[in-house]
């Protein structure tokens, strides 16, 4: 029988939030949790409906967790529009425990015009900083945070990115290549012209309020994940810089590590290999047992 109660209202002025017991996935509105169906029931996940309502917005959030390590690694998808990024994530949570949070914006990459990597806020003052919030967004903001509470590892995101960049004849803003006053790109070892993660659009993204000069345990970091053979691109959060996004919220408020995973459209098994190598350099092991990946056959 469907858990069909809520077990979480929330309401006020910031806004009106509800999460779902475990419902069935083929009840789901979200095509890439039908698209899963097999591999969520196969793997006992629990799935989740959770709702936010708020500045105008009623935003719509799918959640997986895994009820064999329930504190796991957990994971954000701001896009709807970003199938490989879905299913690594998906692999991530059947593989290594934790859970994952798939935004709803009917397939696309905006939800009614807002960017939802776009809307992380926790007052006026500080929405007013970023020319792409329509809105302060607390009880959104607070949503998606509160899945950390509790679980040990970092801030962990996926999203997939166009070939290239605008800059440097490409289609896309996301690259190795691409640097300003406030971006660092380091390569990873064997990421050159002939390595097995060579593409510029593969990187993991990080950010913090210094400079990786300035900032030895960021050195240290880039510097692990440059072994296992991942670029590395890292923002400096400032005043001027900050956007928004989930990686600068969490940098701006000092609330711990936090990595991003991008791969370009489609390419699913190198966004899978990175999160592996990513799972290792952070000492996260394998689940016993864990099932076999529906990714890879």
């Amino acid at each position: 029988m469907l858990a069909l109660s809520l077990i979480l209202v929330l309401a006020g002025c910031a806004g009106r939030h509800s999460i779902s017991g475990c419902l069935s996935p083929a009840g789901s509105a979200s095509r890439d949790i039908v698209r899963h169906q097999r591999s969520i029931d196969a793997a006992g996940l629990c799935y989740r409906r959770e709702t936010v309502r708020e500045g105008g917005f009623d935003w719509v959030f799918h959640v997986l967790e895994s009820p064999r390590a329930a504190d796991g690694p957990f994971w954000v998808l701001p896009h709807d529009n970003e199938n490989s990024a879905f299913e690594a994530a998906l692999h991530a949570v059947l593989t290594y425990g934790g859970g994952l949070l798939a935004v709803d914006s009917a397939g696309q990459r905006n939800f009614r015009g807002q960017d939802p990597n776009r809307n992380f806020s926790s007052s006026a003052a500080e929405s007013r900083l970023c020319i792409g919030q329509r809105a302060p967004a607390p009880a959104y903001t607070r949503a998606v945070l509160d899945h950390y509470k509790g679980r040990r590892g970092p801030y962990l995101a996926m999203h997939n990115n166009r070939d290239g960049w605008q800059g440097n004849g490409g289609s896309g803003t996301i690259s190795i290549n691409r640097t300003n006053a406030v971006l660092y790109s380091f390569r990873g070892s064997g990421s050159g012209s002939a390595g097995p993660l060579r593409d510029e659009d593969d990187l993991v993204i990080m950010a913090g309020l210094r400079t990786p000069a300035s900032d030895p345990a960021v050195r240290r970091r880039i510097a692990a994940l440059n072994a296992a053979g991942l670029n590395v691109q890292y923002k400096q959060v400032t005043g001027r810089s900050f956007d928004c996004s989930l990686s600068d919220y969490v940098a701006r408020h000092r609330l711990g590590e936090y990595y991003n995973i991008e791969a370009e459209h489609g390419s699913t098994a190198t966004q899978i290999d990175m999160t592996d190598r990513l799972m290792s350099v952070l000492g996260i092991r394998p689940l016993r047992g864990a099932a076999a990946n529906p990714f890879l056959d």
